[in-house]
This record gives structure tokens, C-alpha cells and sequence, in this order.
């Protein structure tokens, strides 16, 4: 399972990220433990407001543990900032509920004004590599 932490700090670490979600996995009474595989921090560009957007992908092993991490992480801040966690979706054409959905005009002009931010959005790079080299001690630039 992966779990998707939206709007992290841009100062995130890698280990930031893993700590954050590590007593989440903990082995408890009666459910087994997981372990994190990968973590990684994204970096989007929000072309309308020309804003970086920095969101946290942590791939565990166990998706019955990912779900109680992100019950037990919901409402918990991050970095004193307010995150939100939720399960990481790929989506394609054969998953995606709005290709087969049927809706008036009126309520699809609605979505696509207000919610739907997939032309305006531009992903910049995973910047995880910039934190996870363990020789240097400073942040390289993007």
C-alpha cells in the first residue's frame, strides 16, 4: 500500500517522512507489523498560481497495517503543520470512476472549475534523491 501525506513542508526530510508514519506500523495486539519500503517527496507546480505544492509517498508492505496508520494518523500534525493521509491511488482508464459516470453538463462544467486541477498541474521532480545521500550534509538546490 502507499500512503499519500498532502502538503508537507518543503523542508521535509526523507527520515522526517518515515518517522512520522513509523509508530503508525507498530506491531499491536492482534494485527501484525509492516515495515516502510520506500519513502519519496514530490514536487508539484500549480500552473495557475504558480505555486510548488511538496506531497509525501510512503510504500509499506501490509495494506491491512496501512489502513490503521492512516486511521491512527488522521488529525496528527506533521512538522506542526496540519497534513492529510490518505491511500495513494494510480489511476488509469480502466480505474477511474469519472470515464463511465454519467452527469448533467451544468454539474460537470462545476467539477471541472472548482475541483479538478489535472491541465493546471505540472510535476517538477521527486526531490527524494536530494535528501537520501549520506555524504552531504547540505541541501543541494532544485
Amino acid at each position: 500500500m502507499i500512503l499519500f501525506i498532502r502538503n508537507v513542508p518543503a523542508s521535509t526530510h526523507l527520515s522526517e517522512l518515515e518517522a512520522y508514519v513509523a509508530p503508525a506500523l507498530k506491531r499491536r495486539f492482534l494485527f501484525g507489523g509492516a515495515r516502510i519500503l520506500k519513502a519519496e517527496i514530490l514536487v508539484i507546480l500549480d500552473k495557475t498560481t504558480h505555486t510548488l505544492e511538496y506531497h509525501g509517498l510512503v510504500h509499506i508492505d501490509s495494506d491491512k497495517v496501512g489502513l490503521r496508520a492512516i486511521k491512527s494518523l488522521k488529525g496528527q500534525r506533521f512538522k506542526n503543520k496540519l497534513v492529510l493521509v490518505r491511500e495513494y491511488h494510480n489511476r488509469n482508464w480502466h480505474n477511474d470512476r469519472r470515464q463511465t459516470y454519467q452527469a448533467t453538463q451544468a454539474l460537470a462544467d462545476k467539477r471541472v472549475a472548482d475541483r479538478r486541477r489535472g491541465a493546471s498541474l505540472e510535476f517538477v521532480k521527486d526531490i527524494s534523491a536530494i535528501f537520501s545521500a549520506p555524504k552531504t550534509a547540505a541541501r543541494k538546490l532544485i
